[in-house]
């Protein structure tokens, strides 16, 4: 399907939906940029509390008035609280930390020489400020932080929110524009099905016409004919003539009787059949080389006559396009299954849908209504009819039934 035979409202909703897609990516790049800078300054913020707190004791932090410090400012997210000296052994600290921290781990510091302090970075779910402790004359020493990123957490808590509405809606648009197509698609199906059968109708019309004002006087044109290559000495040139007026009258004859049964496969009467006889009798009614696999089959209700039609025209096709020719016969769930293999050139992936149209042939000498007859007789029982490429070469015919 084109875009222009898309439906104008499945076009508009896909575009909303992807403008959605688009925003939600762009919002949730922003809502990351936010969280960082919120989360950075609410560190930095609880940092300059702590340091303020600590400059109010007397003397140098221990782990007790970290505990303290630790408990009061609980709930803007301080978790963690250390004094580290220069040699990254931990001198006074309260609460667990996150990640590794001890005497053996130096921290990582990132200098920021403006504002005299350093953020070390995200530390499972937290953040870890480092900065100089400046305890009067000590040097060296190293207080560590670590903060629980609450006020940027509800950012991006309202944000996934905002942003899972947000995909939840493009889903819902993608998905309804998807219906839209898929019913265009199914009401174009079914107009061109009408289409066809409308044509087949008025083709049948015709045909049924021309065969019956054709037949009578065929019949008398081919009756003389024989008459006149009997009376006429074998081995000469007007027996060979007259002879071939009565071939052409028997493909002409032929043609007609195809016109008609073209025209007259219009109801089905089913019966309870044996698909492996019916598969064996068609075959036996072919010359050739013909092999019926059939597995663990059971009565099956179908027009015995009409699908045995179906498999003898297909067989008879296969055996033309070459033998060795597979009929297969299985019960696939509550569907019969036929394959017609053969080993000659093949159907071109171009032609699988054409040669089942009426009038199309391959054969110099066909009239092109067997596959068309074939498929309108498998439709009458609600079944379907393809083909494609057999393993190891040729092509096969497949054809399903359901139950009745």
């Amino acid at each position: 399907m084109t875009l222009r035979r898309l439906p104008p409202l499945a076009i508009a909703l896909a575009l909303v939906a992807a403008a959605l897609v688009a925003t939600v990516l762009a919002t949730r790049h922003s809502v990351n940029d936010a969280f960082a800078t919120v989360g950075d300054g609410q560190a930095i913020a609880e940092e300059l509390d702590v340091r303020a707190d600590l400059s109010d004791l007397d003397t140098q932090a221990t782990s007790s008035d970290l505990e303290s410090i630790v408990a009061s400012h609980r709930d803007e997210g301080v978790r963690y609280v250390a004094l580290v000296d220069s040699h990254g052994a931990i001198v006074a600290s309260a609460g667990t930390p996150r990640g590794t921290f001890g005497p053996r781990t130096r921290p990582t510091r990132v200098d920021r020489p403006r504002m005299g302090r350093e953020v070390v970075a995200h530390v499972e779910g937290r953040l870890r400020v480092e900065s100089p402790y400046g305890y009067r004359r000590t040097r060296g020493m190293w207080l560590v932080i670590e903060v629980e990123p609450s006020e940027a957490n509800e950012i991006r808590a309202a944000a996934d929110r905002s942003i899972l509405i947000g995909v939840i809606a493009a889903v819902v648009l993608f998905g309804v524009a998807i219906g839209l197509v898929r019913r265009e698609l199914r009401r174009q199906a079914e107009e061109r099905l009408r289409e066809r059968e409308r044509r087949l109708a008025s083709l049948g019309e015709m045909s049924a016409v021309l065969a019956h004002e054709i037949k009578n006087p065929l019949a008398s044109l081919k009756g003389n004919a024989q008459l006149l290559a009997s009376s006429l000495p074998a081995g000469e040139k007007p027996r060979a003539k007259a002879e071939r007026v009565v071939d052409e009258a028997v493909r002409l004859e032929k043609l007609i009787q195809d016109l008609l049964a073209f025209v007259r496969t219009g109801t089905i009467e089913r019966t309870a059949y044996d698909p492996a006889i019916l598969a064996r009798d068609a075959a036996s009614s072919v010359q050739g080389e013909v092999v019926v696999e059939a597995g663990a089959v059971r009565m099956f209700q179908l027009d015995g006559a009409r699908i045995r039609e179906v498999l003898v025209n297909l067989i008879d096709n296969a055996v033309a396009a070459g033998p060795p020719v597979q009929v297969k016969v299985a019960i696939e769930g509550n569907r019969l299954v036929y394959e017609v293999i053969d080993r000659g050139p093949g159907v071109p992936a171009a032609d699988r849908d054409k040669i089942f149209e009426p009038f199309h042939t391959g054969k110099t000498r066909g009239t092109g209504l067997g596959l068309a007859i074939a498929k309108r007789l498998v439709e009458l029982h609600r079944g379907t009819i393809a083909v494609d490429d057999a393993p190891g070469g040729g092509a096969r015919f497949r054809i399903e039934l359901p139950e009745a």
